[in-house]
């Protein structure tokens, strides 16, 4: 069977120039965080140690990794923890070099689901089945992060739930409420654009973003109804281009063509979307509860709220997009298994874990770890789990096919792919993928 992507086993190498890699870890390189200064000498009988740890929440949680790094380090004076993070479109291109370089990090983040297959099959994952933090974990949450020969292999950091962030002024001003369905929030949204307020932020110069409003859409549009739609798709008995997306992408676009985003989405990025509903030039965002904290960093007086996307016709019950957003895997080649073993316990640690969650923002993946500081915008996100949720989607996907989707909601949004080739594209992703899933 065709590999899942190019990554080799242990037992090979594969002919990439240092370069590549070298090119490829310099991407993340201006985010390098240390738990310490390089001149840690260590205690006395111990070897300094220098962990490498690579991850893609340096966008949003740079600083409270940096004051767990440096938690660590004091409780752990011989062992410096060395960050580094990417974008999360850019953060697998480079971990793949690595990993395929014979560089492997010592401790680096995995996406949950079916995406972390690949590397748990080239053995580049070391085994985490006993650790102690193991026996604490929600059952939905170590499903999810169960390998096929029913071991353990990442540490599940937090989980997230995707939905609209509003800002509370702009509705109060405007006399509005929140929408309990697509007709009233299509009405806020014609009532925000009338009033001159862009209705909703959106940033796909980065592409991970393209994926937020189908993924918030089809929790209600095909899960809702059809919880088994994924192992239809493996069982060859659905397809992309048959199923709701084909509307959920029609009614994404006309969110566009009547100028409810802002003008230029294409050419904005993340970022840009917090710096605009921090400053008020924008009602909502579609986005994951991760974007609360960097948006609250640029203006903590702002009142915000948080809603699910109401994809649903009056009456109809939400559901919302809802799982594990973080993983943290260690190498199965690492100098340093102790030390990175001892690094992820003191993740799993309540007050560690605890304080991660409150500065991302974020719920808990533990039964007996919560966060009481949990944002009250994302706190009004919770009465709406209870109705129903799934998890984001490419996590049940064979890996590549998210990647399809996301260079192609692009080219849908820049006018040169229809709706029909970008679903058939993810149709035949999805099928010359879905067989090295094991």
């Amino acid at each position: 069977m065709a590999h899942m992507f190019d990554l080799p086993p242990l037992t090979r190498r594969s002919f990439l120039s240092r370069s590549a890699v070298l090119a490829g870890t310099a991407l993340g390189a201006g985010s390098l965080l240390e738990a310490c200064g390089a001149s840690s000498t260590g205690t006395a009988g111990q070897q300094p140690v220098t962990l490498k740890f690579y991850h893609w929440i340096g966008t949003d949680a740079g600083p409270v990794v940096a004051e767990i790094n440096k938690r660590f380090h004091a409780e752990n004076p011989n062992i410096t923890v060395q960050f580094t993070s990417n974008a999360s479109d850019q953060y697998e291109t480079v971990l793949k070099a690595r990993l395929a370089g014979g560089d492997a990090p010592d401790v680096f983040g995995v996406y949950p689901g079916l995406k972390f297959y690949p590397y748990a099959k080239a053995k580049y994952l070391a085994d985490l089945s006993n650790e102690p933090w193991v026996a604490h974990l929600l059952p939905g949450t170590k499903r999810l992060i169960t390998y096929t020969d029913g071991k353990i292999y990442t540490l599940p950091m937090d989980a997230n739930a995707i939905g609209v962030v509003y800002n509370k002024q702009i509705f109060s001003q405007h006399g509005l409420s929140v929408p309990t369905n697509w007709p009233e929030f299509l009405r806020v949204c014609e009532t925000l654009k009338n009033a001159g307020v862009t209705p909703l932020a959106l940033g796909i110069k980065d592409q991970w973003v393209d994926q937020l409003i189908p993924y918030t859409m089809a929790p209600s549009a095909i899960y809702r109804d059809d919880v088994n739609f994924d192992k239809q798709m493996f069982a060859g008995t659905r397809t992309f281009s048959d199923s709701p997306w084909n509307q959920m992408m029609k009614d994404y676009l006309a969110l566009n063509a009547h100028g409810y985003f802002n003008q230029g989405a294409l050419g904005t990025t993340y970022v840009q979307t917090t710096q605009m509903i921090a400053a008020g030039k924008a009602a909502m965002v579609v986005n994951g509860n991760w974007i609360l904290a960097p948006i609250r960093q640029l203006n903590p007086n702002l009142q915000l709220g948080m809603f699910p996307l109401p994809y649903v016709q009056p009456g109809q019950p939400i559901w919302v997009t809802f799982g594990v957003g973080t993983t943290t895997a260690i190498s199965a080649t690492t100098k340093y298994p102790a030390e990175a073993r001892k690094y992820l316990q003191f993740w799993a640690r309540p007050d560690i874990m605890a304080l991660y969650l409150e500065k991302k923002i974020a719920y808990s993946s533990f039964k007996d770890i919560s966060n009481p500081a949990l944002d009250p915008a994302a706190q009004e996100m919770v009465p709406y789990l209870k109705v129903g949720t799934y998890s984001a989607l490419d996590a049940n996907w064979p890996v590549g096919v998210q990647d399809v989707m996301l260079k192609d909601i692009q080219s849908v949004f820049a006018g040169s792919m229809s709706i029909a080739k970008m679903l058939q594209d993810m149709d035949t992703a999805f099928q010359k993928n879905k067989g090295s899933i094991s």
